[in-house]
């Protein structure tokens, strides 16, 4: 593994183990809200195993992506849940993001 992917896994293990998975469940379990796949309220080992899928997706998409530029920031999300990435000048991952979504709201002015 090289001294890139160490950083990397590193991150996603700070990720995984600080994220507050418990109040992410209980308050979709409070709102009933749903995943259309299954119609269930994800349980903490769902919201972990789709945000670990969404960081690689994100990881994925921003080391593959030829016109992202540096500190550009590349999405992957479902279900409330959002990964954010970035990379540097040399093509290598320097933030990774995990949120969880429950209101939001944009306007450009127009």
């Amino acid at each position: 593994m090289t001294k890139s992917e160490q950083k990397i896994e590193s991150m996603i293990q700070e990720i995984m183990e600080n994220f507050e998975w418990n109040r992410c469940a209980y308050t979709m379990k409070m709102l009933n809200w749903t995943w259309g796949f299954n119609n269930l309220v994800p349980q903490v080992e769902d919201l972990k195993n789709t945000a670990k899928y969404l960081i690689g997706s994100a990881i994925k998409g921003a080391l593959e992506s030829k016109d992202l530029r540096p500190d550009e920031v590349y999405l992957s999300s479902t279900g409330g849940l959002k990964a954010s990435v970035t990379k540097n000048r040399y093509n290598h991952i320097n933030y990774i993001n995990l949120e969880f979504i429950l209101t939001d709201w944009s306007s450009d002015g127009d």
